[in-house]
């Protein structure tokens, strides 16, 4: 027997390609998006200033491109899915300054829970962490804020979020009220607004534990910097940054 292993690196290859052309050709929007509400205040004011975080390596690119296809699948499924003004193409919305893009908004006259046209966040997600939400009973909150963030933006009561498991299938929906994330939402814009107004970078504080590994983290270079540390590294960034 023999093999081949032409194919599989031709494609890993294209992935590391077509990710190191996207962030060559990327322009910060200097907004705050709403898939980084709950991402620390750091990697907040870095991204939105326009600083390149930590590439994705081949392997997170691979997962990340089967990730958007079962989520496109699960579109196509959804009883109740509403048309954008755009055909085809998601929803923007700003709620306070925030952006982001609806996954689908969805009349679910027809669903168990008859809540008229709310917004739904998609996330595809492996079979192994299907079960620890399936556990936990709650969704991430991450995707949490995401959600709620589209529910303001859209002004509707609930919001919902579908996770997809990506081996087998399976789909569970969670329902939440808008409002319970309200006041959170807007305390993490309030800090960011204020962080972006100093017009410097603020020490790393992990929401959650793994964020602070060096492994995972966004901005290893800015980790464990203190604020001296980080006003340099910062000066010495915009003294090199191309001009526009």
């Amino acid at each position: 027997m023999i093999t081949d292993n032409y194919l599989d690196n031709s494609i890993g290859e294209n992935f590391l390609k077509e990710e190191k052309q996207r962030n060559e050709t990327h322009i910060s929007s200097g907004k705050l998006s709403a898939s980084m509400l709950y991402q620390p205040l750091q990697w907040q004011v870095l991204k939105c200033k326009g600083i390149q975080q930590k590439p994705f390596d081949e392997y997170t690119l691979r997962k990340f491109f089967r990730g958007k296809m079962i989520e496109n699948w699960l579109l196509t499924q959804i009883d109740g899915l509403q048309k954008t003004e755009k055909d085809g193409k998601q929803d923007f919305v700003e709620y306070n300054g925030v952006i982001g893009f609806v996954d689908a908004m969805v009349d679910m006259s027809n669903w168990n829970e008859k809540l008229g046209i709310i917004p739904h966040e998609i996330k595809s997600v492996s079979n192994a962490k299907f079960k620890r939400i399936l556990q936990r009973k709650e969704a991430d909150k991450g995707h949490l804020l995401q959600g709620a963030l589209y529910a303001l933006a859209k002004g509707t009561e609930y919001f919902a979020i579908d996770y997809v498991a990506s081996d087998d299938l399976r789909v569970k929906t969670w329902i939440y009220k808008t409002a319970d994330y309200k006041d959170e939402i807007d305390q993490i814009i309030k800090d960011f607004n204020e962080a972006m107004a100093k017009d410097e970078i603020p020490e790393f504080v992990a929401k959650e534990n793994w964020q602070s590994n060096l492994e995972y983290n966004n901005y290893p270079d800015w980790l464990e910097l203190k604020s001296p540390e980080l006003e340099a590294k910062y000066k010495e960034w915009l003294s090199n940054k191309p001009k526009a």
